[in-house]
């Protein structure tokens, strides 16, 4: 016969087993994640491609409730904003340019944004003024950009701008910040090819060699960024880094779209900064997050590059955008070797 103390600490030493398979099965990695200041661990939201088809300075509840779900949220740290503040068919008016300033410095945190082409890129388009898109991109600046290596946002922080470096003075919206050692970037790339598309046919506005020659430059200035922020990462041995831009670069290889010479030519714009991320993300060989929008569609994914397929420490996150006003919390833990981890967030005052 078993005595009762010895099969008393038996069970709880099966109990104890139990719980252990437990943490270490699928929930382990949520546990890592839990924000936890002795592992200086943190959290921040992103959003884009948001407000949508919203006149300058008229009521937009779905907008507002985000705002205030994200002020209420005392412990994120900052916002990111993946471009596009208006629809493409909406007019690139200065007056929507300040009623989107004033809406992003609403939330009480520090707000980095970077543009997209619905608000310079496409404002060539009847229905979006006929603008020439070089003075619009122009004047975004001005507004958006006014204190080159501070950011927007009702608690602005100071961030590296790439406006600070000798040869690449016009890009006040390339800029760069860490935490925790986890370094982090935004580089202006658009959807329309990166600008390089045809402008409207029926428009007034004309495209012009300048044109070119800035999505050219545009290029230039971002490779360059995504290669300098690489050295600093691997200088400061980093434990990882997230670069955010406005365009979907065509990820979504072998469902939507062609392979060899035919996805180069789809890919007009992006293959020299796909090219640099995928060589720079290897070479890292630690968790590399690209945060983009453009698509209004929230995906976290594991897609190819250029040429390697799955590359292991690559991931994309998309964030909500158009009528899907929701965000996207993404918490950073240093200390695990997943780094990032990406969460969608429903209001549900918009669903």
């Amino acid at each position: 016969m078993i005595n009762k103390k010895i099969l008393k600490a038996m069970s709880g030493c099966l109990l104890l087993l139990v719980s252990s398979q437990s943490i270490s099965g699928d929930g382990r990695f949520d546990d890592q994640e839990r924000e936890s200041k002795e592992r200086d661990s943190f959290s921040f939201a992103m959003i884009g491609d948001v407000p949508y088809g919203v006149a300058p300075y008229t009521d937009y509840p779905q907008f507002d409730n985000l705002v205030a779900e994200i002020n209420k949220r005392k412990r994120l740290k900052w916002v990111i904003h993946t471009g596009d503040i208006k629809s493409g068919g909406s007019n690139c008016s200065d007056e929507l340019f300040f009623d989107r300033l004033d809406r992003y410095n609403a939330i009480n945190k520090p707000f980095i944004y970077t543009p997209g082409d619905n608000e310079w890129t496409d404002c060539h388009r009847v229905n979006a003024g006929e603008y020439q898109p070089l003075e619009r991109l122009a004047r975004l600046r001005e507004i958006f950009f006014a204190n080159p290596g501070m950011t927007i946002g009702g608690k602005p922080m100071s961030v590296e701008s790439q406006a600070f470096i000798p040869g690449f003075e016009e890009f006040p919206e390339n800029v760069r910040w860490s935490k925790s050692d986890v370094i982090f970037a935004a580089i202006h790339v658009v959807g329309s090819n990166n600008g390089l598309k045809a402008f409207d046919a029926a428009s007034s506005a004309k495209r012009s060699d300048a044109d070119d020659l800035e999505a050219a430059r545009r290029i230039e200035a971002a490779v360059h960024w995504i290669n300098d922020t690489f050295d600093k990462a691997m200088e400061e041995d980093a434990p990882g880094m997230l670069i955010m831009m406005q365009a979907n670069p065509k990820l979504e290889v072998g469902y939507a779209l062609p392979s060899g010479t035919d996805l180069t030519n789809a890919r007009l714009g992006f293959n020299e900064i796909l090219s640099a991320l995928e060589q720079r993300t290897l070479a890292f060989g630690k968790p590399v997050v690209l945060a983009h929008g453009d698509s209004h569609y929230f995906r976290v994914d594991k897609p190819g590059l250029v040429e390697n397929g799955f590359i292991s420490n690559f991931t994309r996150v998309e964030n909500f955008g158009s009528s899907r006003v929701h965000w996207v919390k993404i918490t950073v833990n240093p200390n695990s070797k997943h780094v990032f981890k990406a969460q969608p967030m429903i209001i549900e005052a918009n669903r």
